[in-house]
């Protein structure tokens, strides 16, 4: 699933892998293209991870998650 995050006209893309026994992955790609990848045991932890991180991203001023244009 992918997620999009907007401010100012930039962008941050969120996109939640799972794949069972090999866990679930959170990769996280900002407006200038870095990204970062966290691994998670259980879909519970990237669940929780998840609401976490919107909850930051709305506090930063960041609107979303919705799709993009």
């Amino acid at each position: 699933m992918f997620y999009f995050f907007e401010r100012g006209g930039e962008y941050i893309r969120c996109e939640i892998n799972g794949s069972g026994d090999a866990g679930f992955t959170l990769i996280i790609t900002e407006p200038g293209g870095s990204e970062r990848t966290e691994i998670f045991r259980s879909s519970e932890a990237v669940h929780e991870r998840w609401l976490d991180l919107q909850e930051r991203l709305v506090k930063d001023g960041w609107w979303g998650p919705h799709g993009r244009d």
